[in-house]
């Protein structure tokens, strides 16, 4: 009986890329079927970007900031204080005032937190501070936190 020949590192490694290259190139080659094939099916069938999880990002985003004098960026501030006038915004680091008023308290409760918001019908900001609560404090949204917020759109931010 003859013997199997032994391959060396080298032979296996070399035969490992030449394999790797062909899946390449058969991938490479099958491509424009596969993608013709799922335009299709998402023509016949009307799906949205947000059903198939495709999410568009802002286009030219730097200008549609609002610039002031200098070039200096004018931020909204949608988050406020409850017991004064101070309003902020959630950077990096929260507001001093959410903590020391109890909003993480609040939220880790269930209760909703709409008393910080400047404007609590605003859903953006609203989504904002829900997901960085979210995950500051690793606590989903309760239903009465979300209000008009779908799930969908809680996850989806």
């Amino acid at each position: 009986m003859a013997e199997a020949k032994k391959l060396t590192l080298a032979d296996i490694l070399a035969k490992r890329k030449e394999f790797e290259e062909m899946v390449a190139a058969q991938m490479e080659s099958e491509r424009p079927a596969a993608l013709a094939g799922v335009l299709e099916q998402i023509k016949m069938f009307n799906f949205t970007a947000n059903e198939l999880g495709l999410h568009a990002a802002s286009t030219a985003r730097s200008s549609s900031v609002a610039k002031g004098a200098g070039g200096t960026r004018t931020m909204n501030k949608p988050l406020k204080s409850t017991k004064g006038d101070e309003t902020g915004v959630w950077l990096a680091h929260p507001p001093k005032f959410l903590e020391a008023e109890g909003c993480f308290t609040t939220y880790e409760s269930g209760k909703s937190i709409d008393a910080w918001l400047v404007t609590p019908t605003e859903k953006k900001a609203k989504l904002n501070l829900l997901k960085k609560l979210s995950s500051r404090l690793g606590k989903k949204p309760t239903k009465e936190q979300l209000g008009e917020i779908t799930e969908a759109e809680f996850k989806a931010a």
